[in-house]
């Protein structure tokens, strides 16, 4: 067994939660919560809907797991990608340079109803699925190197299942390899026009780690060293240094995963809050341009390609510069209306689109990621300019959003399914999720009334 391997096995056996400093504790049951909202805010979207025409009872000796908003039991690995489906397609989960941390809890909520674990359990397997993602990208971004984040999140999400469900060191430790070696992603899924893919992606890696947990389960061994070894994981890098676990409140890194305000890629945040702020200063049908100063990463996800100021599907539009900080202006807000075909698909915003340039501001570059800088300055008829500049916006890890932000969050997204009653006392429960006994009853809380 190769160090890195034995580092997350020892990590997810032998962490207790009694081993937790608050301030993880805290951060776990936050994302819980933000994650758990987002799901249910898209109960019925259509990756949800392709998905769910491929979902089966569970196998006699398979593993079963529950899809969100129900109680019936299916087997695990299609509902670990129904969920994460779910919980994606707002893309307006946490965020960290190079991965979305809380996709692995797709996995997490499946198997942990059925399988009866407590809250506290949960925590500690949100936490070692948080920290084991973020330290692959730590070690290296795969965004950098033309890969997916698929690989991160299925490592932590093997890992955490592995968890809940009692694996035994070896077992946890093939589960861990079968799923590094066997979810490579490309960076072609995040590129040019966007399709449903890009929030079904990680919902694959996150569907084979519950398999190869399954997999382990029965029997099946995983390469020993798929991270050091000979065309191990680590050798499709130049460099890839892992952070070890600890347990002390600065081995932590789960806190430093930004929430969001806005259902928009994380970029898009300062993006957007450039768009509410020029409308407080200038009338957007008085604008003539505007030119945008962003990150180099944030210009090349987001404000590079012909595609952002042509937004053909819903995947684009949120992930498109000029048409996020154009809707800002226009509308004062980021609904979730912003992403309907009548809206991206209106004919009448292009000539505006048209007249936002974006470009990169190398002070910003280099702030980034442990600041996040946008500017936009608008020219009206009359040559009068008019500057937003927004730094470190809300959620932001640096701007960090209460418990009690996140609760109105949760709340906003879920009632719609769940009413707004019964999402208030859903989140009564999940605030306090540590003193449950089995997250079973916790789960119910959610199910959505026929």
């Amino acid at each position: 067994m190769d160090d890195i391997l034995k580092s997350i096995t020892d990590f997810a056996c032998g962490t207790s939660y009694d081993d937790l400093p608050d301030n993880a504790v805290i951060a776990a049951k936050e994302r819980l919560v933000d994650t758990l909202g987002c799901a249910l805010g898209a109960l019925d979207c259509d990756t949800v809907a392709v998905a769910r025409t491929l979902v089966g009872g569970p196998p006699p000796k398979g593993l079963a797991g529950r899809i969100l908003g129900e109680d019936t039991a299916y087997a695990a690995d299609n509902a670990a990608f129904v969920n994460s489906c779910m919980l994606r397609n707002l893309d307006f989960n946490d965020t960290y340079p190079g991965c979305h941390p809380s996709d692995g809890l797709g996995g997490l909520f499946t198997v942990a109803p059925i399988a009866g674990v407590s809250g506290k359990d949960l925590i500690v397997a949100t936490l070692i699925s948080h920290e084991t993602i973020m330290r692959h990208v730590i070690a290296a971004n795969p965004n950098q190197h033309g890969f997916d984040q698929g690989t991160a999140i299925g490592m932590g999400v093997a890992a955490g299942v592995s968890r809940l469900l009692g694996l035994s060191r070896k077992q946890t430790a093939h589960a861990i390899s079968i799923t590094t070696v066997g979810n490579m992603q490309l960076r072609a899924t995040r590129s040019g026009e966007l399709s449903m893919w890009k929030g079904c992606a990680t919902a694959l890696a996150t569907r084979n780690a519950v398999y190869a947990v399954g997999l382990a389960r029965a029997g099946m061994t995983g390469p020993p060293e798929p991270f050091r070894g000979r065309d191990g994981l680590a050798d499709h890098y130049p460099s890839f240094e892992w952070t070890p676990y600890g347990t002390a409140p600065e081995d932590f890194h789960i806190a430093k995963a930004n929430l969001k305000f806005w259902a928009v890629a994380y970029q898009m945040q300062a993006a957007a809050w450039c768009g509410i702020e020029l409308g407080k200063l200038v009338n957007a049908d008085d604008v003539v341009s505007i030119n945008v100063e962003a990150n180099e990463f944030a210009h090349f996800e987001s404000g590079s390609e012909p595609a952002k100021w042509d937004p053909q599907t819903k995947e684009t539009a949120d992930h498109s510069l000029p048409y996020i900080l154009a809707w800002g202006l226009r509308h004062g807000a980021i609904g979730t209306d912003a992403f309907e075909p009548d809206a991206y698909l209106d004919p009448t915003i292009r000539p505006f689109l048209n007249n936002i340039n974006v470009t990169v501001n190398e002070e910003f570059t280099n702030e980034y990621p442990v600041e996040m800088h946008m500017r936009a300055t608008a020219t009206d008829k009359d040559g009068k300019k008019h500057v937003a500049d927004i730094r470190n916006p809300i959620g932001h890890r640096l701007n960090p959003m209460s418990f009690n932000e996140i609760g109105e969050k949760f709340v906003r997204l879920a009632g719609p399914a769940l009413g707004i009653e019964q999402a208030a006392d859903a989140l009564e429960i999940w605030k306090i999720i540590e003193n449950s006994e089995n997250t079973a009853a916790a789960f119910d809380a959610l199910k959505v009334k026929k």
